[in-house]
């Protein structure tokens, strides 16, 4: 149970273990340190340290990000505050050690309720047992120790998850699995067998996978597709956007997830059906959620097949399924993501007249080509 607050609160208790790191990603290596630090104190005070353009934010992981991270991984822990330590324009070691330092004790006053503490710095560094001790206030009643950490006992690093995630996935924490997960989304006009093709993709491999939210949000709401207003297609834009960060987020994510279209296949229905004032008026909203998007591939399945009646598509719409496939094609090339994109054009033979174990296949071989990851299928 999570108690309210618990990442605003500050620390109880007089023995504080103080850990900090840049945290990018957090690790299982890490999380045994915090644990640690934990079991041997009333509190401990997690430090994020960074500034602009270190480490993470090379790989997209910047300060603000990891500090929110860190804060979600520990939010029902009420021993344990996170705390950030921005780093941007401090001087360069070992010139800032002094700077630096006096920020972390100010960050300590701010986060502990007594007035004398114990604190112990668990570190991983020898320069950081050697600068601390240097720079320990006299005579504010505090007693100050410094722990090296042994990081032999579990041998990973954040260099080598950044370097190789999917090798190191069991080592990332769960919160910060979403950064490095490979996200590959399946777009196309309607009765292009996009679905089918989720579905496929990801039980091949047991991956999660979304599902498309209008077919989700006009069942429920019983309505079809030309009955959609502008306040319906905003729905659809954070709808569908939940439901992929859902799978991406899930605990049954392993690496990769497959989305059943996203904010751009929604924003080309709503150029081509709603008014333009309408379209004008969720633009804004468009542009966020779509910036918002991470994609490694898109796999686009054009309409060659043919346009099935399951009951729930608008029929009306079968005629301009390539207008539709056309405007997609330009938004992607507007957003700035054909280079993500492999389009899933194979017709197929006399045994798969529809072409759809060819563009199965297709998509497999485009799996391991943009992410790496491996789906056995058979050669013919």
């Amino acid at each position: 149970m999570i108690t309210n607050n618990i990442s605003k609160s500050k620390l109880q208790g007089r023995k504080i273990g103080v850990y900090f790191g840049t945290f990018a990603p957090l690790h299982i290596g890490h999380q045994q340190q915090i644990y640690k630090c934990a079991a041997l104190n009333d509190g401990v005070l997690l430090v994020v340290s960074g500034y602009e353009n270190d480490r993470g934010a090379k790989v997209g992981l910047h300060l603000d990000k990891r500090f929110r991270y860190l804060r979600e991984a520990f939010n029902d822990e009420a021993v344990v505050k996170v705390a950030k330590l921005d780093e941007t324009g401090m001087p360069a070691m070992p010139e800032g050690w002094d700077v630096w330092v006096a920020k972390l004790f100010t960050l300590i006053a701010e986060n502990t309720v007594e007035e004398t503490l114990d604190i112990t710095f668990y570190v991983g560094e020898e320069d950081y047992v050697t600068e601390l001790k240097k720079r320990f206030p006299e005579g504010d009643g505090n007693s100050y120790a410094v722990e090296k950490a042994d990081r032999h006992d579990i041998k990973i690093s954040a260099t080598n998850i950044r370097e190789n995630s999917l090798a190191h996935w069991n080592d990332i924490n769960r919160v910060f699995r979403r950064h490095f997960s490979k996200v590959v989304t399946v777009m196309g006009s309607a009765s292009t067998g996009k679905s089918t093709m989720v579905r496929r993709l990801a039980r091949s491999i047991n991956a999660p996978f979304s599902e498309e939210y209008a077919r989700i949000y006009e069942e429920q709401a019983n309505i079809d597709d030309p009955e959609l207003k502008m306040d319906d297609y905003a729905r659809l834009i954070t709808g569908q956007y939940d439901a992929n960060s859902r799978e991406i987020n899930s605990s049954a994510n392993q690496g990769i997830v497959f989305l059943d279209t996203d904010a751009i296949v929604t924003r080309v229905y709503a150029k081509l059906y709603l008014p333009q004032e309408d379209f004008e008026q969720l633009e804004p909203l468009f542009q966020k959620t779509i910036a918002d998007e991470r994609m490694d591939l898109i796999l686009v399945i054009p309409p060659i097949t043919d346009y099935v009646d399951d009951g729930f598509r608008n029929m009306d719409w079968e005629s301009s399924r390539h207008d539709f496939h056309r405007e997609l094609m330009r938004q992607l090339e507007e957003f700035g993501l054909m280079d993500k994109v492999v389009i899933l054009d194979d017709s197929g033979d006399q045994r798969d007249a529809q072409g759809y174990l060819s563009r199965y296949h297709h998509a497999i071989d485009a799996v391991k080509a943009y992410t790496d990851i491996e789906i056995k299928r058979l050669e013919k």
